[in-house]
Order: structure tokens, then C-alpha cells, then sequence
């Protein structure tokens, strides 16, 4: 069968579209909701994420909202499940240094608890600047994120073993023993 041509006389592409080729890749929805599930997980992953960066910076959990904003960006896209690992151990490693010890653990306790107070005195005093309930509420609910986080902490760090705590449970008699296979 002979090449089609075009009205100038030049020979027809293929009839498969760029965006064929990219359907049949994965890298373009193959229907309307998908497109549209795919965009709207993408505005609100990028949406929290902001956010997350934000609050690195401000009074809040900063690394917890930004590892949430990789997990739902990684509901589409690959890519973020792996800095979602990284924000992950990022923040399970920034919460066992909050409660490794006990004046850490005391500290960020009220230092959570001081935001909690700074986001009241936003919220009540008028003369401050960006004073509002929503201004102090949204402050008011990172100091309690943040408290409930090192909560967690502190009974996870309680449930597990002495020696995933980083403290020695034994002599180093034990530890040899316990490593050996038994015949």
C-alpha cells in the first residue's frame, strides 16, 4: 500500500498521535478521571507541601507535613515515595533525638507547650500583627501536633528494647552469646 501524502505532496506520518505513544507508556492518563484524579492529587500534594516548607521554618511540624506531602504526591508519582522515605526517616530520627534523653525530652515539651501559649496570645491580642483565631489556631494546632508527636515518641521509644534505645542491656558477654547460633 502506498504512503499517503499530504495536499502539499509530502508523505503522511503515522496516524498514532504523541499522546498515543505516551498512553501506551503509562506516562498519560487513559481517561478523563484518571487525568483528572492525577491533577487534583498533584495540586494538593504541591499544596501541602508548600505548607510543610512553610512550617520548616515557622512554629510547626515542618517535616511531618512536608513527609505527607511526598505521600500523597506519591499516590501518582514515584519519584515522591522516595523522598518520602527520606522526610520519613527524617522525622522518626528528629523524634527519637527529641526523647533520647530526659532535659531533651523536658524541652521540646515546652517548647511545644510555648507555642501552644504563643498561638493563645496570637489568637486573643489584637494589636498583634496577623492577630486572629485562624492566625492563632493554626499556630495552636502545630504546638499540639508537635506535642502529640513527641508523645508518641516517648512511648515508642518506651515499648522497644534496651538495646534499639542505644543503651546497653548486657555485658558484652551476653551480647557474644546471644549472637551465637545454637548447634
Amino acid at each position: 500500500m502506498p504512503a499517503r501524502r499530504s495536499a502539499e505532496g509530502r508523505p503522511r506520518l503515522a496516524a498514532r498521535s504523541c499522546v498515543d505513544v505516551l498512553r501506551q507508556t503509562g506516562r498519560v492518563a487513559r481517561s478523563p478521571a484518571q487525568l483528572a484524579r492525577r491533577i487534583a492529587v498533584t495540586a494538593a500534594g504541591v499544596a501541602i507541601l508548600a505548607v510543610g516548607v512553610v512550617l520548616l521554618i515557622a512554629p510547626g511540624p515542618g517535616v511531618l507535613v512536608v513527609a505527607l506531602g511526598f505521600f500523597v504526591l506519591g499516590l501518582e508519582y514515584e519519584w515522591a515515595n522516595r523522598y518520602f522515605e527520606r522526610a520519613r526517616r527524617a522525622g522518626v530520627e528528629l523524634a527519637e533525638r527529641a526523647v533520647a534523653r530526659p532535659a531533651s525530652t523536658v524541652l521540646s515539651v515546652l517548647g511545644c507547650l510555648a507555642i501552644v501559649a504563643a498561638g493563645i496570645v496570637w489568637a486573643l491580642v489584637d494589636s498583634l500583627p496577623g492577630s486572629s483565631w485562624w492566625t492563632g489556631g493554626s499556630v495552636i494546632a502545630g504546638g499540639v501536633i508537635a506535642l502529640a508527636t513527641i508523645v508518641v515518641s516517648v512511648l515508642h521509644a518506651r515499648s522497644r528494647p534496651a538495646s534499639h534505645n542505644g543503651t546497653k542491656s548486657g555485658t558484652e558477654s551476653d551480647t557474644v552469646s546471644s549472637s551465637r547460633t545454637p548447634r
